[in-house]
């Protein structure tokens, strides 16, 4: 039988769609005075230049930018935080389109976890609306595994980069954890 543990923390990242820059530096502010210290931070990227996806809705011109935060959060956080970040969207709408789109994610040895809103066949529910699904596979060294849904911005420079330099980031705080906890 196998034994039911707590899984060590998880590394939480934020991506931020945006036009404005003005309002990704008050974005910014909101998300650190809630979740604590950024300790990466992504290269701006032209997400419209991947995918005219959001174009229809937020305008042309959509950069994309991915926040990770320092401290370690608990899995099972990560429903808290999508609810936290639609009720941003939609504090920051205009005519009820969305100027800001924030998705959160988790960043583990092995995975790349996103939250949605939106249910599909390979999407667990978590609570309150919220699912969760499996974006990205890490495997040995820098090796990324993409999914049949895997999102094509988080494959290509530089978020694909920075997910592995999160993933080396979230590395040490996991040895850090476990040795302050007494655990291997």
């Amino acid at each position: 039988m196998s034994e039911l543990s707590e899984p060590v923390k998880a590394n939480l990242t934020i991506s931020v769609m945006f036009r404005d820059h003005g309002l990704l530096a008050k974005i910014r502010k909101l998300l650190e005075k809630k979740y604590g210290e950024i300790d990466a931070v992504s290269e701006v990227y032209s997400f419209s230049a991947i995918s005219p996806y959001y174009d229809p809705e937020m305008g042309e011109g959509i950069n994309k930018i991915v926040f990770s935060f320092k401290e370690l959060v608990p899995r099972e956080i990560l429903a808290d935080v999508k609810l936290f970040c639609v009720k941003t969207e939609k504090k920051y709408s205009k005519e009820g389109n969305r100027l800001v789109n924030l998705d959160p994610g988790l960043v583990t040895l092995e995975n790349f976890i996103l939250a949605t809103g939106k249910n599909y066949s390979h999407r667990i529910y978590l609570k309150k609306g919220v699912f969760a699904e499996v974006t990205l596979l890490f495997g040995k060294k820098d090796a990324i595994k993409e999914l049949p849904w895997t999102y094509r911005d988080y494959l290509y420079e530089p978020a694909r980069s920075f997910l592995l330099e999160t993933r080396g980031l979230y590395r040490v705080k996991r040895a850090a954890a476990l040795k302050k906890s007494g655990e291997q």
